[in-house]
């Protein structure tokens, strides 16, 4: 998939709902990141990860709404994972992309 469909967190007028991280975008994901906790203090800036697809969750042959997980690629050692997309969120919310 190359969108995030359905998302909670989308582009206002769109009728689908495309979520607000595109593919390619790059991150540092922060490690002991907690739902209600946030970041820590100090983020460290060492390690820049790629977003390269999206997949959405289904039951039953449905799609289901949220809990999207994304495959991520380091750009330091090529290791590849997948990432819950409120991971993603918080790290762009406190600033760690890639510009």
């Amino acid at each position: 998939m190359i969108r995030q469909y359905y998302a909670q967190r989308f582009h206002v007028g769109s009728p689908k709902r495309i979520g607000t991280i595109p593919v390619g975008t790059i991150i540092y994901i922060q490690d002991g990141i907690r739902p209600l906790s946030g970041l820590r203090e100090h983020p460290i800036c060492r390690d820049p990860w790629i977003v390269e697809s999206w997949h959405p969750r289904t039951l039953c042959d449905k799609a289901m709404a949220g809990g999207h997980l994304a495959t991520v690629r380091s750009l330091r050692d090529g290791r590849r994972q997948q990432v819950a997309d409120w991971i993603l969120l918080a790290c762009i919310d406190a600033g760690l992309e890639k510009l």
